[in-house]
């Protein structure tokens, strides 16, 4: 079950955090988005992550000596976030407490890697206005991932063509688990009235059942000229 695939307001991702860490702890949807990530990037590069969540995409950057400041409008996955910044010891990240559309940049902060990953698409004006924000802030590096086979057509050439100040450097595909594993039949049904479904169909996998599902999604990344 592909969580990605949700839409909601924060209200929702309040109510759903629990669910989403589950997914996320469970399953290996963001591994190659991190070490597409990590290959860009050095001990110190100053990131902002755009829709944090529970932090699959901070922490592992923070554990390569990066200071990220991790932006979240959902109070549910800050609190998420935050605890497993104080059981890990990590003090390299900053939680923000905003939505995209309101967060403001200010003269001292600069960015040498602004992340969106799967987030844009949730605020107003959907990707493209989110993308026309995020290259104006002149980071050093901007990668965008989203998913590309959920029936919404993305064209990366116009999004590029949103700004003059970057160059593209390349876009990667893959195809990933995006499967929900589930610790018991219980937590099948829970999951079920939570998302108010009449069923989640699930095969059982090393005696637990599992919602087996995958996706594709892109990784693209631009340099500043």
């Amino acid at each position: 079950m592909n969580l990605t695939r949700l839409r909601g307001t924060i209200a929702f991702w309040d109510y759903f955090a629990p669910w989403y860490e589950k997914w996320i702890s469970r399953g290996t949807y963001h591994m190659p988005i991190v070490r597409e990530i990590s290959q860009m990037i050095d001990p110190g590069c100053r990131i902002l992550d755009i829709g944090a969540g529970t932090g699959p995409i901070a922490i592992p950057l923070a554990s390569l000596g990066c200071i990220v400041r991790a932006l979240e409008p959902s109070s549910g996955m800050r609190d998420f976030l935050s605890a497993k910044l104080l059981s890990f010891g990590i003090e390299n990240i900053k939680i923000v407490p905003e939505r995209w559309e309101d967060f403001t940049i200010h003269q001292e902060d600069e960015f040498d890697l602004v992340v969106a990953c799967n987030s844009l698409h949730l605020t107003s004006g959907g990707i493209a206005e989110g993308m026309k924000k995020v290259f104006s802030l002149g980071a050093f590096y901007v990668a965008l991932v989203t998913e590309i086979n959920q029936n919404i057509f993305i064209d990366f050439k116009h999004i590029n063509a949103l700004q003059n100040t970057y160059n593209h450097l390349f876009i990667r595909k893959y195809h990933v688990d995006s499967s929900f594993y589930f610790e018991s039949p219980e937590e099948v049904l829970e999951l079920k009235d939570a998302l108010g479904v009449e069923m989640i169909c699930t095969a059982m996998r090393d005696g637990r059942p599992v919602q087996c599902d995958s996706t594709d999604i892109a990784i693209v990344f631009w340099e500043r000229k």
